[in-house]
């Protein structure tokens, strides 16, 4: 019975991706889009969906980094994610647009 409440609990990228939102959420959705760009966090993953703990959120801070994207996650599940680009805040969509972009040159 718990694999089968697990099984129902597992949400989808495109569900994910719309979840309102939620640290932990994003930064385990944004370490599968790195993933899926071949830029591996390490993390393993549980029905699909990353488990981060301290060293993979380092590693994720240092993707975004690497791409001129300064993270600032506050932890939890109610605060959203803040996404710069220099010193501007842009939204997650702009911050994934800049690095897409920086991929294609």
């Amino acid at each position: 019975m718990a694999k089968e409440i697990l099984k129902d609990e597992i949400l989808k990228d495109a569900e994910l991706d719309n979840v309102a939102g939620g640290t932990y959420l994003e930064s385990a959705s944004d370490a599968k889009k790195f993933k899926e760009l071949g830029i591996d966090i390490g993390a393993e993953e549980l029905f699909g969906v990353p488990v981060l703990f301290h060293d993979e959120f380092v590693k994720l801070r240092g993707a975004f980094n690497k791409y001129g994207v300064t993270i600032k996650d506050k932890g939890g599940l109610i605060d959203d994610n803040e996404y710069f680009i220099g010193d501007k805040l842009v939204s997650r969509d702009d911050a994934w647009k800049h690095i897409e972009a920086q991929l294609k040159k």
